[in-house]
């Protein structure tokens, strides 16, 4: 007979439970001890990150640090773990690598919107990532072809940066990024609706 464990009460979620989780192929998040399921990407989605890896690799990897993207955990106050799109991990900064993902808050945090996770990226997460020390949250809308940037001022993430289109990226961590225009993270992304496929 198979033991079986007993669902965590809502908010007492943690990385051991979602250990326990049987491994269905799903990505899952725990913020203040409550589990999210991340769907995975869709073509614009993985299409945005692509871009993004593309653009931003060179410019990190030039000021010494590394950039990641998810699936990888990232533990820090509150999150454990969160899945962020991307990770951008600077020299002298508070966030390092470790055996099961990253440990501290990265410097930069980009999330790409979908349908299904729109208000948890737009709502929860700036301010759990403000709270950890994030500096920089990137939120990438594929819908709008737009760009929002945070910066973090104190214990909270204020408007940096809304763009779109030719508008070049100005963020405080990479300024080289200012070489692209907001659209070039966008390039690719469109496909035929699966109507027309």
């Amino acid at each position: 007979m198979a033991l079986v464990r007993p669902t965590p009460a809502p908010g007492t979620w943690t990385y051991d439970d979602l250990l326990a989780l049987p491994d269905d192929g799903k990505r899952y998040e725990i913020i203040e001890g409550v589990l999210y399921e991340t769907p995975a990407p869709a073509w614009a989605h993985a299409t945005v990150i692509a871009n993004l890896m593309l653009l931003l690799g060179p410019i990190v990897q030039a000021l010494g640090g590394l950039i990641r993207t998810a699936s990888l955990d990232v533990f820090f106050p509150g999150a454990d773990p969160v899945q962020p799109d991307i990770v951008v991990l600077l020299s002298g900064g508070r966030a390092k690598p470790v055996r099961r993902g990253v440990q501290g808050p990265p410097d930069l945090v980009i999330e790409v919107l979908s349908p299904s996770n729109r208000g948890h990226d737009l709502l929860s997460k700036p301010a759990l990532y403000a709270r950890a020390g994030v500096r920089e949250y990137w939120i990438v809308d594929p819908e709008a072809r737009a760009l929002e940037i945070l910066v973090l001022d104190g214990d909270a993430l204020r408007g940096h940066q809304t763009a779109s289109g030719v508008d070049p990226v100005r963020s405080s961590l990479l300024p080289a990024a200012a070489k692209f225009p907001v659209s070039a993270l966008f390039v690719g992304a469109d496909l035929p609706t699966d109507d027309e496929a």
